[in-house]
């Protein structure tokens, strides 16, 4: 029952990505608008969601989840990392880094918080900061690693000053000395955190516009990538965790934000990287779409 209404909430979250389309093909939106609300979403709406998730009474059984994520999602990468290797050896050097990239980094932060919100509520957003935690610290070390050929050194201050691992550290800091946010302050930043999943889905629908569907149906290698993205890799993963017997919510967290489609970051750097980003666009176009099927199907298979 719980899977219906999942995948009902997650038909809402594409129609609103619809919206996107439509307002960026007829010119409400255009590429310097939606990249403003991106920026705006990752630096204001996100860290506010994520700070407000924090604004909870901790138990120690809160404690043991967020300890369990934080270790099991750094084996996770590590397990996706390596897939990421095996997998896109074959390619050539134009679409190698960019399969392996996304192979790596899903779109746990625009999809991912508003499902996880959906499925386990104001403590899923608390939880999936976690996940995003170990997130952008390997896509801001090895994430670039691989979008500039191997030759930029990691910018650790990068990574120390992203908003939303701030936000987690002030969260923990909160939770953990019991300090709560005043009424009026926190119903504020709830507000405004509440705007990152309509926003984030809109910046989806509009970047998909610069996508020539046509060229979609020719090209096996996004299928290829979609089946290993959106099911094979998050099973692989699910089956390395589950001898360890881990919490069913941190498990079923960690799974599906590795179900999510390619990250819609991978264009982005590939653009400021003279990468192949068209073919990353494509990448995100498809494994979103496919991913209205695969995501109520992983939840089903999680048992949720």
């Amino acid at each position: 029952m719980k899977t219906i209404y999942v995948f009902k909430q997650i038909m809402i979250l594409f129609l609103v990505m619809g919206i996107g389309y439509y307002a960026a093909r007829a010119k409400i939106i255009n590429e310097e608008s939606t990249s403003h609300i991106s920026n705006f979403i990752v630096t204001i709406t996100l860290p506010l969601m994520i700070l407000t998730s924090f604004n909870v009474k901790y138990s120690v059984n809160t404690i043991v989840i967020i300890s369990q994520l934080l270790i099991f999602s750094i084996i996770a990468f590590f397990i996706s990392m390596i897939i990421g290797k095996v997998i896109s050896f074959k390619f050539n050097c134009d679409r190698k880094d960019i399969l392996m990239f996304m192979s790596i980094f899903s779109n746990c932060g625009f999809i991912g918080f508003p499902v996880l919100k959906v499925i386990y509520g104001d403590k899923g957003v608390l939880y999936t900061s976690i996940f995003n935690l170990v997130y952008n610290v390997f896509i801001w070390t090895f994430g670039i690693v691989i979008m500039n050929g191997r030759k930029e050194k990691i910018n650790y201050k990068k990574i120390l000053l992203n908003h939303n691992i701030l936000a987690v550290i002030l969260g923990m800091v909160l939770m953990l000395s019991s300090i709560k946010i005043p009424y009026v302050i926190n119903s504020a930043f709830n507000l405004v955190g509440s705007m990152t999943a309509p926003l984030s889905m809109i910046v989806i629908g509009s970047i998909l516009t610069t996508v020539e569907f046509n060229d979609i149906f020719k090209d096996w290698s996004l299928y290829y990538i979609s089946a290993l993205r959106l099911v094979l890799i998050p099973m692989i993963i699910y089956f390395a965790l589950k001898p360890f017997l881990i919490n069913k919510i941190v498990i079923g967290v960690i799974i599906i934000c590795e179900a999510m489609p390619g990250g819609t970051l991978c264009p982005i750097l590939a653009k400021n990287y003279n990468r192949n980003f068209k073919y990353a666009s494509k990448i995100v176009l498809v494994t979103t779409i496919v991913s209205m099927i695969t995501i109520p199907i992983i939840t089903l298979f999680l048992g949720i």
